[in-house]
């Protein structure tokens, strides 16, 4: 009997060698995958966030408007003066060379473009002021008007002749066109001006892929370096840039710490921690090869299912060391006091346990996938894929890649006994008075902390980006006067003509509740509004001109209809429409046409519950708030999870009975006090939850309830393996998240502060809830639960 226990499992060897053909494979994918000259990495916050199953359009258009300037950046730099923001600017573009599609000239060549396109429509253009004026004013007043503007030395810009246009009606309207935006061309340069600053305005367009993290190092090293090029010119020049790729780069360095901080951080200390504990070169080795196993799993099979990683899916990865490194530790925690023939037998006990602390780890870490955030998922997917490849290179590779048991050093004997010198709860009886007081106390915490406990969904609260690149993109939009895109309004229509009256409806409805718009009907009007246009002012003109020519006794040209009108192919084809053209979302597959109208002026002051309702009315628009429908989403799913935490904890009691009976409490309780105390521990401290605080109290019910089955496994108090690998487990899954905690991402900080909390909690509370070495028949009738032999437990 004692040979065939010493044997291997039957089949343990063919899966271990189909686990090293499978980890093969895993190598050469990892050596395909980082050495690619396109990158692997991915910082594209909106990859990480939910997309509108229920209104693709939205979801659509949403990507549109943001891909439209994922790869610009403006650049403003601010002198006293024109001179001095030229000189400034152009330093700058000389020395960000080539490689980068650079816009801050305009020659006259353009500027006649831009001014004779709309020359052979000027008949049909009439802005909202002076279709009015038409409407109303009389004939006389009008020429009399028309008169004042002859003989005034300043006045808007003409174009054309007095005598072809006498109301200079088509500059009014180029004029309102050029009012929209507060860049003007002053000495063949962009400029705007704010205050008493005249800026130099610069928009640089890279060539790379948004996101790709070398590209985005490169371009903010070319733009700091041309940064510094324009101060030296003009040394007082303040020099703001704005854009994604900026915020892009941002995120990827802090990223790249990150992960070099967490990942690092967890590796050394779960190597010295595991040679502490076990003093010997063998079992470091090891268990350091599981966690590489495991990294490397997690990473290939992501790429595979997504298609790419996210450098939050790695940061968030980089904890995974410490949860991956317990199955090792257990491992040797088992083995230790046994000779090197009885570990196929230590192995076959320890397979069910071990499994199934994997199984409620893993399928706590596949929870997270449910909520519809693609990064969540992302998460979701490499940690379990992780966690299965380590447990795998523990289970399968171990027992023959062991050697002989390594001794209890003084720290593992110092740690795992330190069970014993904790009260259980079974001694109750003898400080009655003792266990009162921890209760009452307890009871008071948690009835203080959870009625201060509040929830905050704001999705604006996990704003990661640096103060300093937050503010410089406000000042830049707020210059220039820049529409957002976070909330808009997409219109619907059946044709051109439908979407571009509704545009315009929604432009009057905007204008009436006093929010500025930029949109494409403002540029190229509805084929009805030019025609009303053109007809009314065909009337007026005729009258107007008889009645000039009446007062100057000179005969006037008759005014000049237009002989087509502007159509949509025409206005995209030509330059004109560049500015606009990303909000022309054309036509969808479902057949439907598209557009949408930006905001202008920043929405801190906006009413949306008002704008929604008055755009709502409108056929055909739709309002959009995407920090709105994002922070809602987050509160729906913050409520769920917290249901499903507390129906994990019934369904993880209901799961532990059929093996423990009765005392399946014993496991299950120290980590749903440990859940509370942590919701107390927020509320009393001021801390809002938000989704990332409670989602993480799914993996603490996965870890908590480990720790109570494997100490209710192995009862005794005075046994040292136990305690001690579930004292190792605690310690790497805190070196991991407790690193995590210090991250600058507000998502990941809260996790890694949850679980901080909530692991030390239920590493500690755990040894309370434990039964003395003696088991109490009468707390487990059934008989569910044997004792571990002597044989098995060894002596360190």
């Amino acid at each position: 009997m004692t040979a065939f226990m010493s044997r291997p499992p039957r089949g343990h060897r063919l899966l271990a060698c189909l686990w090293l053909a499978v980890v093969l494979v895993i190598a050469a994918h990892q050596a395909w995958l980082w050495t690619r000259p396109a990158g692997v990495l991915d910082s594209d916050v909106l990859a990480m966030l939910p997309r509108d199953e229920r209104r693709p359009a939205v979801a659509e258009a949403t990507r549109a408007l943001a891909d439209a300037g994922e790869r610009r950046v403006v650049v403003l730099i601010g002198a006293k003066d024109l001179a001095q923001a030229r000189r400034a600017g152009d330093a700058f573009a000389g020395a960000l060379g080539d490689g980068v599609a650079l816009r801050w000239r305009v020659d006259e060549g353009e500027q006649n473009t831009w001014l004779d396109f709309y020359a052979p429509w000027r008949a049909a253009l009439l802005t909202e002021a002076d279709r009015k004026t038409l409407q109303t004013q009389p004939t006389e007043g009008l020429a009399h008007q028309a008169l004042r503007a002859l003989h005034q030395p300043v006045g808007l810009p003409r174009i054309g002749s007095w005598a072809e246009d006498p109301l200079n009606l088509r500059g009014r309207w180029l004029a309102e066109r050029a009012g929209i935006s507060r860049v003007r061309v002053q000495d063949g340069r962009l400029t705007v001006t704010d205050g008493d600053t005249t800026y130099a305005v610069l928009m640089a367009e890279s060539t790379a892929p948004a996101f790709a993290v070398s590209a985005q190092r490169a371009l903010v090293a070319r733009l700091e370096a041309a940064g510094d090029a324009a101060r030296k010119v003009v040394p007082d020049a303040r020099v703001l840039m704005g854009g994604v790729p900026l915020f892009a780069a941002s995120a990827a360095a802090q990223a790249e710490r990150e992960i070099h901080t967490i990942g690092a951080g967890s590796l050394i200390g779960i190597v010295l921690l595991t040679w502490c504990a076990f003093r010997s070169l063998r079992p470091r080795v090891l268990v350091t090869l599981s966690m590489a196993v495991g990294l490397a799993a997690a990473v290939s099979v992501t790429h595979a299912l997504f298609g790419g990683l996210h450098l939050i899916t790695l940061v968030f990865g980089a904890t995974l060391l410490g949860v991956a490194e317990n199955y090792g530790s257990n491992y040797f925690c088992a083995r230790m006091g046994l000779a090197r023939a009885a570990r196929w037998d230590m192995l076959r006990r320890q397979w069910p346990i071990v499994s199934l602390a994997m199984l409620t780890t893993v399928i706590a870490y596949a929870l997270i996938g449910i909520a519809p955030f693609p990064g969540l998922r992302q998460i979701a997917v490499f940690s379990s894929a992780g966690l299965l490849g380590a447990f795998a290179t523990v289970m399968l590779w171990f027992p023959w890649l062991d050697g002989e048991a390594a001794p209890a050093t003084r720290f593992g004997l110092w740690l795992g006994g330190l069970r014993a010198r904790v009260p259980s709860a079974a001694s109750g009886r003898r400080k009655r008075a003792g266990w009162a007081s921890a209760i009452v106390v307890a009871t008071l915490f948690l009835a203080i902390g959870l009625s201060l406990l509040t929830r905050n969904d704001d999705i604006r609260q996990l704003q990661s980006a640096p103060a300093a690149l937050i503010e410089q993109q406000r000042e830049v939009s707020r210059v220039m006067g820049l529409p957002g895109v976070a909330r808009f309004v997409l219109v619907e229509g059946g044709n051109e003509e439908q979407l571009l009256t509704r545009d315009e409806a929604v432009v009057r409805a905007l204008g009436a509740s006093g929010v500025e718009s930029q949109a494409v009907s403002q540029w190229l009007p509805s084929l009805q509004a030019q025609r009303e246009d053109a007809a009314l002012i065909g009337r007026r003109a005729t009258e107007i001109n008889g009645a000039l020519s009446t007062m100057l006794d000179e005969t006037l040209p008759a005014p000049t209809a237009a002989s087509s009108p502007l159509l949509a192919a025409q206005w995209l084809a030509s330059p004109v429409s560049e500015p606009l053209r990303h909000q022309w979302l054309g036509r969808g597959a479902d057949g439907v046409w598209r557009s949408a109208v930006l905001l202008r002026g920043g929405d801190t002051n906006l009413d949306t519950a008002r704008l929604s309702s008055a755009i709502g009315q409108l056929p055909g628009a739709i309002w959009v708030d995407k920090v709105g429908e994002i922070s809602a989403l987050l509160g729906r799913y913050a409520s769920l999870f917290g249901l499903m935490v507390v129906a994990g904890h019934l369904l993880v009691w209901l799961a532990l009975l059929p093996r423990f009976g009765r005392r399946a409490w014993r496991a299950l309780m120290p980590t749903s006090l440990a859940t509370l105390l942590t919701l107390a521990v927020f509320g009393v401290a001021g801390v809002p939850v938000t989704l990332f605080h409670l989602l993480p109290l799914l993996i603490l019910l996965g870890l908590g309830v480990d720790y109570g089955i494997f100490l209710l496994e192995q009862p005794g108090r005075h046994e040292i393996q136990p305690f001690l690998s579930v004292s190792l487990a605690a310690l790497s899954t805190l070196l991991a998240f407790g690193l995590l905690a210090l991250s600058t991402t507000p998502a990941l900080r809260a996790f890694g502060l949850t679980l901080l909390i909530g692991v030390t909690l239920a590493w500690w509370l755990t040894p309370l809830f434990m039964p003395t070495d003696a088991i109490d028949e009468s707390d487990d009738p059934s008989g569910a639960i044997a004792p571990i032999p002597p044989s098995s437990q060894g002596t360190p």
